[in-house]
């Protein structure tokens, strides 16, 4: 061992990063007030620098490079789920899509039930009314006669009230509707209502009254207008009758 430079064969470790740290501590306080040391060190980074610079990179096969990759964690796919499906379960999902289809069904029911009772309520008040005005002697009665229907429009103008009792009236689509239609001494029509014929009956009633007292009117008849009505007849005539 050189006793001026008792760290110098610790010099070419220490170059190399290989050196354990209190060694390493022990050598750089010698660096510090040895030129000579310091000037070895300085040899051995170079010799260790260049080596590396000499030494071409190298690419790793490729097989290498893809095991490597694969591990990534970025890699890796998560493993599906595969989902199966007991006695039970499958037992369950088609009483519930049964369950389902007959609440669907329960419910259409219903709805066909309330229309006919609607029906049937509308039927039954129209046909009051229209015996209620025979009772009366004021009442006037006037006949429908037209190509494909026929009928009769009671009238009575002291209770502001008339009821058109129609015969053989035609269906029409569900985008259409049959409208009522007051008519003045000047010809002018005013709305008197929309209504369809009245299924599963030979005859179809309707009840006309009017905010403006039917004693200004001359007349009534009614078209075919867009399901909702017209502001003013634009289809159909059906009939037109004078009372």
């Amino acid at each position: 061992m050189n006793q001026d430079h008792p760290f110098i064969a610790d010099i070419p470790a220490y170059a190399l990063g290989a050196l354990d740290s209190n060694s390493a501590a022990a050598l750089e306080a010698h660096l510090q007030s040895c030129e000579t040391c310091q000037g070895e060190l300085a040899a051995y980074r170079t010799v260790s620098a260049n080596l590396l610079l000499d030494t071409p990179p190298q690419q790793p096969p490729a097989a290498l490079r893809h095991k490597l990759q694969g591990r990534l964690p970025s890699a890796q796919k998560a493993p599906r789920m595969r989902r199966t499906w007991s006695f039970g379960q499958l037992a369950f999902g088609m009483a519930f899509v049964l369950l389902l289809g007959l609440n669907i069904f329960s419910i259409l029911q219903i709805q066909s039930l309330q229309r006919q009772q609607v029906q049937l309520v509308r039927q039954f008040q129209n046909g009051q009314t229209a015996l209620a005005m025979l009772t009366y002697s004021d009442t006037k009665t006037v006949p429908i006669s037209a190509q494909e229907v026929g009928g009769t429009v009671l009238v009575n103008k002291e209770h502001n009230v008339a009821v058109m009792i129609i015969w053989n009236l035609p269906s029409v689509p569900d985008n259409q509707t049959y409208q009522a239609w007051l008519i003045d001494s000047k010809g002018n029509r005013t709305s008197a209502g929309w209504f369809r014929p009245e299924i599963g009956q030979p005859f179809t009633s309707q009840i006309i009254s009017s905010k403006q007292g039917l004693s200004n009117f001359t007349g009534v008849g009614i078209t075919v207008e867009p399901a909702g009505g017209s502001s003013q007849p634009t289809g159909q005539r059906i009939f037109k009758v004078d009372f």
